[in-house]
């Protein structure tokens, strides 16, 4: 059984909303068993879908290359000036973040988005 406040995860949405601006294109923190959002903005239900079985190709990938598993999210850069972000939170959570990489600054990304996530959805645990 899922085990996370979604009030809690929908407040993390507004407040990466206010971190990240205009760079924040979209994001989407969803259930990985069943694929559906739990909290989002310009939710995105087919990449969800489509990064939920992603994210599992790259881990057994990794681990069938003898590489060091997934850690807590990974980053692709995409055609237009885009890039998306997928972090994992445990095993039954995951969140993307699509961005606009001319309006996002990747410093801020990195050092207070990624962790503000994270700690986020933690919190929501109780």
């Amino acid at each position: 059984m899922l085990n996370a406040d979604v009030t809690k995860l929908e407040q993390l949405v507004q407040d990466l909303r206010a971190l990240l601006k205009e760079g924040l294109v979209a994001t989407d923190i969803w259930d990985r068993s069943t694929g559906l959002s739990l909290a989002g903005y310009n939710a995105q239900p087919a990449a969800v879908a489509l990064f939920n079985q992603l994210t599992e190709e790259i881990g057994s990938t990794l681990g069938g290359s003898g590489f060091p598993t997934l850690g807590r999210y990974y980053l692709l850069e995409l055609e237009g000036d885009n890039s998306v972000v997928i972090l994992q939170h445990g095993a039954d959570l995951l969140q993307g973040m699509l961005l606009n990489t001319k309006k996002t600054n990747m410093g801020i990304l990195f050092s207070l988005a990624i962790p503000k996530s994270l700690e986020g959805v933690a919190k929501s645990r109780g």
